[in-house]
């Protein structure tokens, strides 16, 4: 009978051992069984933690040069960015067409997580972004107001003299003049040739552009301050 006390010891502790032991060694997530890319698009999370969790290289791009964080941003993967972002992923890295995650997000109208990657260290100039989507003919008005909002001017010129709203009349991208004129685009501002946007429109003929541009009291000529 003595010795049933310390046996009665030894067998609790070993009751509440073996759980905490089992535990332990559940916590460990098994290995993954698809392409981080692949969980990437279809949005499994589950996947992606094991990915991380086993070493896979967050920053490693694709056959087309597309790094997870870029593959997020297209697919608007918000919540596997913020994953991948906390697991190391840069947010400064370009794929093939020099293009960096922010960038690719404003493309897609992604813009929450556009503002999470400048949250979290994306090193784009909002002016750079602002040409960049200008050119492409991105019209989405939220990605354009959040340059807005970052810093980007409307008016300002590009090493050839064009204001974005001369590049969107070049290109004949009419609603994409018109969300530039509602955040505050100077509908006479001159190019560098001295050609108001409402010039240029005239000369390449676009009545759709021209109707919009008087609209909203556009002159062909400049005004004498702007000369």
């Amino acid at each position: 009978m003595r010795n049933q006390g310390p046996m009665s010891f030894v067998t609790i502790l070993t009751a509440l051992l073996v759980p905490v032991l089992l535990l332990a060694g559940c916590s460990e997530p098994p290995k993954p069984t698809i392409n981080l890319y692949r969980a990437i698009h279809i949005g499994d999370l589950d996947q992606i933690k094991r990915h991380i969790y086993w070493g896979t290289d967050v920053n490693q791009p694709d056959p087309q040069g597309e790094t997870p964080l870029h593959v997020a941003a297209r697919r608007g993967r918000l919540i596997i960015a913020r994953e991948l972002l906390k697991s190391g992923a840069d947010p400064n890295a370009r794929n093939r067409a020099g293009e960096t995650p922010l960038q690719v997000a404003l493309t897609g109208g992604k813009t929450q997580l556009a503002s999470v990657l400048f949250e979290e260290g994306a090193k784009d100039d909002p002016q750079d972004l602002l040409f960049a989507l200008v050119r492409a003919g991105v019209d989405d008005r939220d990605s354009l107001e959040l340059l807005v909002r970052r810093g980007a001017s409307v008016d300002v010129e590009d090493s050839a003299g064009l204001a974005p709203l001369h590049i969107a009349v070049l290109e004949d991208r009419r609603l994409l003049v018109k969300r530039l004129i509602d955040l505050g685009a100077d509908v006479d501002v001159p190019d560098a040739k001295g050609r108001t946007p409402l010039a240029i429109a005239t000369q390449k003929g676009d009545r759709a552009v021209i109707d919009l541009l008087e609209r909203f009291g556009a002159r062909a000529e400049p005004s004498p301050q702007a000369q």
